[in-house]
């Protein structure tokens, strides 16, 4: 009577089931897709004579349907072949099947690169407008199992800040007497 009683129990189970194991065969299962970062722009928030004050920004897109949490961003930053900045493991999150700016915000100091303040009036007084940057940036991203490396070299320039315009001088003019 046990054993016919635990044979019918069983049959149950997998009958019952039935229906449940028919849909997990319809269900297409995929494979996480890499996400993508490109770089967009540099956006300049201010300048000085001492320093500058950036935005990198990288656009990202998520193809998969569940969100990304914990990127990671490690980057350096180059005036001049010189490397004057350094970050690592700045961290983000993006959303499922989304498309959104990621932004690095930088502050740089001129003086890194030109080793003085006389170095750097005399480049700005010689007319110079920028100065060369090379940024090495790469996004660290876990999917599930998955890990991805994205590394990202930006180039360009840099504004320099132009010269303050000398103002032309009052001079009051007053009768000498002898």
């Amino acid at each position: 009577m046990k054993n016919v009683f635990f044979k019918v129990t069983i049959l149950l189970l997998v009958f019952s089931h039935q229906p449940a194991l028919a849909q997990f065969s319809k269900l297409k299962l995929k494979a996480p897709k890499k996400p993508t970062v490109v770089y967009d722009r540099m956006d300049v928030k201010s300048i000085n004579m001492k320093k500058a004050r950036v935005e990198f920004v990288y656009i990202v897109t998520n193809p998969n349907s569940f969100g990304v949490d914990h990127i990671l961003a490690d980057y350096e930053f180059f005036l001049k072949g010189k490397p004057t900045a350094k970050g690592k493991d700045v961290k983000f999150t993006i959303p499922a099947k989304s498309k959104q700016e990621f932004k690095l915000p930088l502050e740089i100091n001129y003086l890194d690169a030109f080793k003085s303040a006389g170095a750097l009036t005399k480049a700005i007084a010689g007319g110079k407008k920028s100065i060369p940057f090379q940024m090495d940036i790469t996004f660290k991203i876990e999917l599930k199992v998955l890990k991805f490396d994205i590394p990202i070299t930006t180039k360009g320039d840099l504004p320099l800040p132009k010269p303050k315009s000398v103002k032309k001088m009052k001079l009051k003019k007053k009768k000498l007497k002898f």
